[in-house]
């Protein structure tokens, strides 16, 4: 049995006592949704859902919530184990190199840095750019 979650927006009663609910669905869902209820007139079941309803059924399936790390991530990584970068960035170690980018750039993962723009912006102006000009 399968499930996705939405939330209700309107609810309208009709001349017939028929109640009509909008119900809008995240488009993360969007395509489970139309392999469920592709048809029109097709007979569903509501019912009300726990606050954390997308995390147990995700961790249920064994979903991954965390996003993982991409290019830049790889990148901080390596930089991290770097002898170069720690004396750039005045760190002892690979762990006090990964803290120096975890909190120039605002964010609790290197993973983070793929998907946040901002932290990625930082990353570029104010860590690789500066270091790779410190190593010519």
């Amino acid at each position: 049995m399968s499930a996705i979650s939405g939330t209700r927006r309107a609810m309208k009663e009709m001349a017939d006592g028929t109640v009509r609910v909008q119900i809008d669905i995240d488009p993360k869902y969007r395509n489970e949704f139309f392999n469920l209820f592709g048809q029109i007139d097709m007979p569903v079941a509501l019912a009300p859902l726990v606050s954390d309803f997308e995390k147990s059924t995700s961790d249920e399936a064994g979903i991954q919530q965390k996003p993982k790390g991409g290019e830049l991530a790889k990148l901080a990584g390596m930089f991290c184990q770097s002898v170069g970068f720690w004396e750039f960035c005045r760190a002892d170690d690979a762990d006090e190199a990964r803290d120096w980018i975890l909190r120039i750039c605002g964010i609790e993962s290197r993973r983070d840095l793929d998907h946040n723009p901002t932290a990625a912006k930082i990353f570029h102006e104010r860590i690789r750019k500066p270091y790779m000009e410190a190593r010519k």
